[in-house]
């Protein structure tokens, strides 16, 4: 399996898994549903932004203050290559944060719970490599390894900051993830099954892990591990992908487009927070404040970082990729 299928199949996880049919552009004048004062049409979609490339932004992260997004963007044609940007939450002061990282295909930037480091992935010639760095550029690290040339992928910090979770799956295995933590260069391992990844944490402490069920459709379920015991117990509501404090955002593709629905730990549904205009939708995620949506579109609809904001449902676009 090459590094770009790896990779594709990486963010493909990151699709909403019950609606995966008819992907593309919605017409927004076919939208109904949408919360009051939506735009009607893309022409009046909000624009705040436009980085000085063409080429496709994704996986945006709310700082733990809210104020700014970090994203990953490619960098060249043959998207091979891309680096970690950040800007402020209103597409303002785009900036390249990982220029010192000459290397690799960097991916998933998420930051540390003060708001002062943010850690990526980097995806090269041979395996992925976890590193952070400071908010500012500074102080570029590389993390823990578990193999030589195996793969790696950060996927949370501990709530105090002090340690952080992450996925493995070795060099010339395919995909057979498993979870560990680390504090400092101790890492310890926390599953055996080859079946793994995703392991994040709550504001509350609670550890959830997302098992494959079937890779090629895009299947998984979620459970938490109970660290002290060793339990694993299955949490077979949680439909939502990515933890932001307390909730999980579940996204539903369907005729008019995507909607996102705020869920608990437990998976019960709690509100409906808007629907946009674009199916296939990524990476999903809420400002701490749960006052905005950030996520990026497909592939096929330019790749862009979109905010909806949810008290009005308008659509604001921080990049744009044509």
């Amino acid at each position: 399996m090459t590094h770009r299928i790896l990779i594709l199949a990486l963010i493909l996880s990151c699709f909403n898994l019950s609606c995966k049919e008819n992907r593309g552009k919605v017409n927004a004048n076919d939208v109904e549903g949408t919360q009051t004062d939506s735009p009607k049409n893309e022409a009046e979609l909000e624009r705040r932004t436009v980085k000085n490339d063409s080429f496709p932004d994704l996986g945006p992260s709310f700082s733990p203050d809210g104020s700014e997004i970090a994203f990953y963007s490619y960098i060249n044609s043959e998207w091979n290559v891309s680096r970690i940007y950040l800007m402020n939450s209103d597409g303002t002061e785009v900036r390249e944060l990982t220029g010192k990282d000459t290397l690799g295909f960097h991916t998933e930037p998420i930051w540390s719970p003060n708001g002062k480091t943010i850690a990526y992935t980097n995806f090269q010639e041979e395996g992925a490599r976890m590193m952070s760095i400071d908010r500012n550029g500074d102080n570029l690290k590389k993390l823990v390894s578990v193999s030589e040339n195996g793969f790696h992928m950060f996927s949370a910090w501990d709530p105090d900051g002090d340690g952080y979770y992450f996925f493995h799956w070795p060099a010339g295995e395919g995909f057979k993830p498993d979870a560990y933590h680390a504090i400092g260069d101790q890492v310890t391992r926390l599953t055996t099954d080859g079946i793994t990844n995703r392991p994040q944490v709550a504001a509350n402490g609670t550890l959830y892990l997302s098992k494959i069920i079937d890779l090629e459709k895009n299947l998984y379920s979620k459970h938490i591990l109970d660290r002290n015991s060793g339990k694993v117990t299955k949490v077979s509501n949680l439909e939502g992908w990515f933890i932001v404090g307390n909730h999980v955002i579940k996204q539903k593709d369907h005729d008019q487009g995507t909607t996102f629905i705020l869920e608990d730990l437990e998976g019960n549904d709690i509100k409906e927070l808007g629907t946009v205009p674009y199916k296939s939708v990524m990476f999903g995620k809420t400002d701490p404040e749960v006052n905005y949506v950030a996520y990026n579109t497909s592939f096929d609809d330019g790749s862009e970082i979109h905010l909806l904001e949810i008290a009005t449902g308008k659509l604001i676009k921080l990049t744009q990729n044509e």
